[in-house]
């Protein structure tokens, strides 16, 4: 006669599973960004400066119609604007993501993102 197996060995594999599931699912962490944004609506008044970069699909930032560089940021960040950030559609994640982490140490009213084609 055949010996019957014991349901023993199933449910050991079965609590390992669940262990190795369980470790697993800790070790990813979020590698997010935090935006600090206003609790109150800020209406843009005249007196206030308003800033609009338009971030090109190759990374390039253009301001009024020129070029601009990283380091040309802080005389136009400084005066805490409202920011407005077009994107053009397919402008990498990353290069949009290294921006806005960028933008964060500026003290800026506000932050707009806009999609453009």
């Amino acid at each position: 006669m055949r010996k019957r197996k014991e349901l023993g060995q199933s449910s050991d594999i079965a609590f390992l599973l669940i262990i190795f599931f369980l470790l697993l699912s800790g070790v990813t962490a979020s590698h997010s960004l935090n935006l600090d944004i206003p609790k109150t609506s800020i209406l843009i008044g005249e007196t206030e400066e308003h800033v609009t970069i338009i971030l090109k699909q190759d990374g390039i930032l253009l301001y009024q119609g020129r070029t601009l560089h990283l380091t040309e940021l802080p005389p136009l960040l400084n005066q805490e604007p409202h920011l407005t950030l077009s994107i053009e559609a397919k402008t990498d994640w990353q290069t949009v993501v290294s921006l806005l982490s960028t933008l964060q140490q500026y003290p800026l009213s506000s932050l707009s993102l806009e999609v453009v084609p």
